[in-house]
């Protein structure tokens, strides 16, 4: 007991005690997501969870998919597809996302490039957390799906000889990518066959919904499509820097709005009083999130290193 005030003693008088509630609190509920990044230490580091740098990398891409969808055609609807891969859940470290992201892209570029098929998105990095996600979720079936997902993808570890789950209310990160797909003209057959190595994979069996490859949607134009896609890939994994609760974009009555319309609260420049974001990532996983992308950026020169393609039909 002594030897433990001691320690706590010396924490508190080297700052280390503050250093760690700072790192483990929330933001308030509105706050503006530059403002989160500024107070994270992350406000010029030019990561894509700035809106300006996602917007500059989504037009890139777009235009990339927009000019293969125009080299095709009218057959653009009938041959491309979007798919997604849910890779694994690792620690928010360098090292350990690295290894799951060389592995994703590993996978990923043999299985095409045995059906010599073009593609081209993004590996995505999701800062997700269990216990929050569980009592956040349940309203809609896409949140409840995504639970399952990452409950099947939940890493174990060694707990005095027996292998149990991972702590759920440590954060880990979700290594995933989303990419759009041209299977060519034969494109029902290279389908069947793209799925049919999907389901081999090993690694893409652990959880029903790891891998999914859809067809984009028939009420839009395809350019429509493909600007909406590419915005979704490079948005920075957490959107507004908060937990996603389902796998798409979160719906505009969200938490905070409800919150804000039922109790005026949440927005101190509107007048209403301040409360903490639960669904919003720590000022410590904000860091970390943008850490883990200045280093994935980084990897090409273009700070595009997130890329992931194959060159094909």
């Amino acid at each position: 007991m002594a030897q433990s005030f001691k320690e706590m003693k010396r924490k508190s008088r080297s700052g280390e005690t503050l250093e760690q509630l700072a790192f483990a609190m929330r933001f308030n509920l509105g706050s503006h997501k530059k403002t989160r990044l500024k107070k994270a230490g992350a406000g010029n580091s030019r990561s894509l969870l700035h809106d300006d740098i996602s917007k500059k990398h989504a037009d890139k891409l777009f235009e990339e998919l927009n000019k293969r969808a125009k080299l095709l055609g009218r057959s653009a609807d009938q041959r491309l597809r979007f798919m997604t891969v849910l890779q694994e859940l690792t620690n928010p470290t360098i090292e350990d996302v690295e290894r799951a992201v060389r592995q994703l892209e590993t996978i990923f570029k043999s299985m095409l490039g045995s059906v010599k098929l073009w593609s081209r998105g993004t590996i995505e990095l999701e800062m997700v957390n269990l216990d929050i996600l569980d009592r956040i979720g349940k309203a809609r079936d896409d949140e409840q799906r995504k639970m399952n997902v990452l409950l099947g993808l939940w890493t174990k570890e060694d707990f005095q000889g027996l292998m149990i789950a991972a702590d759920k209310t440590k954060s880990k990160i979700l290594v995933h990518c989303h990419v759009v797909v041209n299977l060519g003209k034969d494109f029902e057959r290279n389908e069947e066959e793209l799925r049919k190595l999907c389901a081999k994979e090993h690694s893409w069996k652990r959880s029903k919904y790891q891998v999914e490859i859809k067809g984009l949607f028939k009420n839009r134009k395809t350019s429509h499509n493909l600007k909406a896609i590419a915005a979704y890939v490079t948005k920075g994994g957490n959107e507004n820097l908060r937990y996603n609760a389902g796998f798409g974009r979160d719906l505009a009555e969200d938490l905070e709005a409800k919150i804000w319309r039922l109790f005026g609260v949440g927005r101190s420049a509107r007048g209403g009083e301040t409360v903490e974001d639960e669904r919003g990532l720590t000022v410590g996983e904000v860091q970390q999130l943008d850490a883990l992308y200045v280093w994935l950026m980084n990897r090409r020169k273009d700070k595009r290193g997130y890329l992931l393609w194959t060159n094909g039909r």
